[in-house]
């Protein structure tokens, strides 16, 4: 990895980066797979808070449209910022991820409230309420399975780690994960998620009820791990002290004097990366649909 010193344009080039997580096409490749996972009655359930036939055509395009709604609205609901990610540190322990998670406010946190509060109303008096409830929860498991959205060194989960050259569209390591490298597998969801399912169903089911299985903490966790190992020990980033700057001018100066080169060969070493998390998010949400029939 080589670093360069920034122009003084640095933080107009830091703040303008895609707000979406994980963009389109993985969130509806999540939903999707999930889609083909579904129990016949947890896709009767679902087919009803979506409002759309119980054909498994209909419900799979209904939650990928579902999916992407939590980024929609967050200019018109700025509250929900904070709950598609977990902010934990590199120096952290997992027994530490509550502190990271302030007021219920991030996306563990997120995950089990909406997934507590389907499973507990079967049907909820406002029929909005639960198409609130599933437009979230399907998103915040895509975010929990974007390793960037599971990490800080004081840099907004990758959000202040600038790139030497903007890849497609990405300007910074946080976008870089977001979008470009889940469009280099395949970017189109349909396909990416039919193909998915095949390296799925060549596995056991015991195998694969295994990959579902965990908390939203522990699928978290999981991510973390990855983003410590395949981004900042990968790409050999320095480890910065414990801190949440609120946005990039805060961060430490020795992220905004620098930028990351990434190498054609690290983001094709990335696709085999990026299909195990959404194999693992596609499976582990299908568990939580599941539970709602």
């Amino acid at each position: 990895m080589k670093r360069t010193l920034f122009s003084s344009l640095i933080l107009l080039i830091l703040c303008d980066f895609p707000a979406q997580a994980w963009w389109e096409e993985g969130h509806r490749t999540t939903a999707r797979l999930a889609a083909y996972y579904l129990t016949p009655a947890a896709r009767t359930r679902v087919a009803a808070i979506l409002g759309v036939p119980d054909t498994p055509e209909a419900v799979a395009d209904g939650l990928a449209v579902a999916s992407t709604w939590a980024d929609e609205i967050k200019k018109d609901r700025p509250d929900t910022a904070s709950w598609h990610f977990i902010d934990i540190a590199l120096q952290d322990k997992k027994d530490q991820m509550a502190e990271r998670c302030p007021q219920q406010n991030c996306v563990t946190a997120r995950i089990e409230q909406f997934s507590a509060q389907l499973m507990k109303d079967k049907g909820a008096a406002d029929p909005r309420m639960d198409l609130e409830a599933l437009r979230f929860l399907v998103h915040f498991v895509g975010d929990a399975h974007q390793p960037l959205h599971a990490v800080s060194d004081a840099d907004l989960g990758g959000n202040c780690e600038a790139l030497t050259e903007v890849y497609e569209q990405a300007k910074n390591l946080h976008a870089l994960w977001d979008g470009p490298l889940v469009g280099d597998v395949n970017p189109d969801d349909k396909a990416l998620a039919a193909d998915l399912k095949r390296d799925l169903d060549g596995m056991s089911e015991g195998r694969r009820k295994k990959m579902a299985e965990g908390s939203a903490e522990d699928w978290a966790w999981e991510s973390h791990e990855m983003a410590v190992r395949v981004v900042y020990e990968r790409l050999k980033i320095p480890v910065e002290p414990v801190e949440f700057p609120a946005n990039c001018t805060g961060a430490p100066e020795a992220i905004l004097e620098e930028k990351i080169t990434v190498e054609p060969k690290y983001v094709g070493a990335m696709k085999a990366v990026v299909r195990g998390q959404l194999e693992l998010a596609g499976l582990r949400l299908a568990r939580l649909l599941n539970g709602l029939g």
